[in-house]
């Protein structure tokens, strides 16, 4: 037995019809494992990581097949899953030591799934789903596709769009320590990257272009 390290949803709208979505989580004995929450048990291990899985998320792509799951760790891979069958569909190579974090310019949309700002009524789970379903497309329709981003101790990010192929749409240098968060706007049109160089890198969504970069914690 080792810790858990991280833990994502399958959105709502790859999830089965009737059912309830299932969990991912990662771990430091170098598997994630999906859940069923509703029978309490293990549905399926991924297995392919070498070294602990740090990080975990699920995309809203391939829709008729649940999603896709993205799992990346200390072996500097970042690996695409499919969660129907727990077969591994491609892996992402580039970074030089660990991968600590990863995002998704959908991430905001995700998690949301059918609620906005708006106050609005399901009658149930059904509505739900297609609800989520039309806001996850607005969503990529704004910014541009779903695209992962990593970060890692070799001080670069990554950005990718894993499904369409393994090579990344950018390699984004100038943070002068270890990467340890990146987070994207609710439009995935910009996201943030936090390092132990006290500093915070703005970048362009799309094209992983630098913006600026925010000083002040000092401590």
């Amino acid at each position: 037995t080792q810790p858990v390290t991280c833990a994502c949803w399958q959105p709502l709208h790859c999830s089965a019809a009737g059912a309830f979505p299932h969990l991912a989580t990662a771990s430091k004995d170098n598997t994630v494992r999906l859940w069923d929450t509703v029978a309490g048990t293990s549905l399926r291990a991924l297995t392919s990581h070498s070294s602990p899985v740090m990080q975990v998320r699920w995309s809203g792509e391939r829709e008729g097949r649940g999603g896709a799951i993205y799992s990346a760790g200390r072996d500097c891979v970042v690996k695409v899953w499919d969660p129907q069958d727990g077969g591994m569909i491609t892996e992402l190579k580039g970074h030089g030591h660990w991968i600590n974090t990863l995002a998704l310019n959908t991430d905001y949309v995700l998690k949301s799934g059918p609620y906005s700002h708006m106050e609005e009524r399901f009658e149930n789970l059904e509505q739900q789903r297609a609800a989520a379903k039309k806001r996850y497309a607005e969503a990529l329709s704004t910014c541009g596709g779903e695209r992962l981003l990593s970060g890692s101790d070799d001080f670069t990010l990554f950005l990718w769009k894993p499904l369409e192929k393994k090579t990344p749409i950018c390699r984004m240098t100038g943070h002068q320590k270890v990467v340890n968060q990146v987070a994207f706007s609710p439009d995935g049109r910009f996201f943030a990257s936090a390092s132990f160089d006290k500093s915070v890198r703005l970048w362009d969504g799309r094209t992983g272009k630098y913006i600026h970069a925010f000083r002040g914690h000092v401590g």
